[in-house]
């Protein structure tokens, strides 16, 4: 069997309106894709940066996977939150990146968004802090299903990645 081992961490976020946030994280992949060792998904602490508006997390990520093909390869979907002024936790954003199948450091800017729907969510979302959310939102692996969704753009999230690769030439996966 052919083995990627997925190490590194989910850095940080910019760019966002909000000071207080979270991310929550998840792998997903095909079928062919099976997990040796580690976590499919997990949490961030709340990290807030007043300065520099830059919140910091390095949470760490160790995942270990097996496969005999590179189709529906692995990726990782996150869903940001934040805290209110008045100390509830709302979500913000959602984002998705697929992960680097070659060996090496990778540094990837996770660019985010959040559904945005008609004038009345927009309304609701501005004065009240109700964001629309997907009802399920592993249908964003999925990159077909994403084309109908009105969106506006959100912060980025800086995840460092190191792949180690084993076997893929000897299984006929060619990278």
């Amino acid at each position: 069997m052919a083995e990627l081992h997925i190490v590194g961490r989910i850095s940080s976020a910019k760019d966002f309106k909000q000071p207080h946030l979270l991310c929550k994280w998840s792998f997903h992949a095909g079928r062919g894709w099976k997990v040796l060792n580690g976590y499919e998904e997990g949490q961030t602490q709340e990290s807030c940066d007043l300065y520099t508006n830059e919140p910091v997390w390095d949470h760490p990520i160790d995942l270990h996977y097996t496969t005999q093909t590179i189709q529906n390869s692995p990726k990782i979907l996150l869903q940001i939150f934040h805290r209110d002024t008045h100390g509830r936790i709302l979500f913000g954003s959602y984002g998705i990146c697929n992960i680097p199948l070659s060996p090496g450091l990778h540094s990837i800017k996770c660019h985010t968004w959040k559904p945005i729907g008609n004038w009345k969510d927009r309304l609701r979302d501005k004065f009240l802090g109700i964001s629309l959310q997907l009802k399920s939102p592993n249908i964003l692996v999925n990159s077909l299903d994403r084309f109908e969704l009105l969106t506006e753009s959100m912060g980025t999230i800086k995840i460092e990645l190191y792949i180690l690769t084993r076997n893929f030439e000897k299984y006929g996966c060619h990278i």
